[in-house]
């Protein structure tokens, strides 16, 4: 897993280069007033949602959070000149709150693809950045479970948990499976060693975390899916920002560095 982190790392550098076009400010309508950039900058913060119960991409350690999500964040801040400022908020309530303005922008492994429709209905509502990370979905389960499946629609009858509002409860719905839906990942993984469910479905990384603390196996993963940073359709000049940002970590090698401190990727 950790080796195919990393591998997806390199494809996604590459293909930075092809999909940083994708953006043209003119497609999207700036809010009146002043640009938000500018309210960031004479606010001397930027305040960055995400759901800090999902390790290794965000998590509470010491009453900070931390994580690669808050590493790529301050990235962006660091641009800007101003503080990063990280808020804890359920996965589920994150777009609503960037709606609202009460953040900023959203970092939470949160992915975008363009051709799902939960990918769809996220980029109606906000505006996606360019792909910072690749990552595979994962079915976990007990070591000594003696589950196997070749596809989500062999789950049927299997009592299944996930994260509420996350691609993951789309897929499992959609493969004809109820999910059990906690709004945490630590309660979720919690509940899988107790047995309150028999398997999980989450991010690849989260098994690397995970497997730490219990004895897990993965039974099942999917193809790589990528992930965005978000913020208001309203707010391109935020947006033109982030990509900028990303596209170059990507160039000069902190994003690969980021990925190294956070998934012990080696190349």
């Amino acid at each position: 897993m950790k080796r195919e982190i990393a591998i997806v790392g390199m494809i996604v550098c590459i293909a930075v280069g092809f999909v940083i076009g994708f953006f043209i400010p003119g497609l999207f309508t700036p809010a009146p007033g002043k640009p938000l950039v500018e309210k960031i900058q004479d606010r001397g913060s930027i305040i960055v949602g995400t759901s800090a119960d999902y390790p290794p991409f965000e998590n509470v350690v010491g009453g900070e959070i931390v994580g690669f999500d808050v590493d790529v964040s301050q990235l962006i801040a660091d641009a800007l000149g101003v503080e990063l400022v990280m808020k804890d908020i359920p996965f589920y309530s994150l777009i609503g709150a960037c709606k609202a303005g009460t953040i900023d922008m959203i970092a939470a492994a949160m992915t975008y693809d363009p051709e799902s429709e939960t990918g769809q209905k996220r980029a109606r509502q906000l505006a996606p950045s360019i792909t910072y990370i690749d990552v595979v979905k994962v079915v976990i389960v007990k070591e000594d479970s003696d589950l196997t499946i070749d596809s989500l629609e062999d789950l049927e009858g299997v009592v299944v948990g996930c994260q509420g509002g996350t691609t993951m409860e789309d897929e499992l719905e959609d493969a004809g499976i109820s999910p059990v839906t906690y709004e945490r990942v630590d309660t979720l993984m919690l509940d899988l060693d107790g047995e309150g469910v028999d398997a999980v479905y989450v991010d690849g990384p989260i098994f690397e975390t995970f497997k730490l603390l219990y004895d897990l196996k993965i039974i099942y993963s999917s193809d790589p899916d990528p992930l965005s940073l978000w913020c208001r359709k309203t707010t391109p000049d935020l947006l033109y920002v982030i990509n900028e940002v990303l596209r170059e970590a990507f160039i000069d090698g902190r994003m690969f560095a980021i990925w190294v401190t956070w998934f012990n990727a080696t190349g």
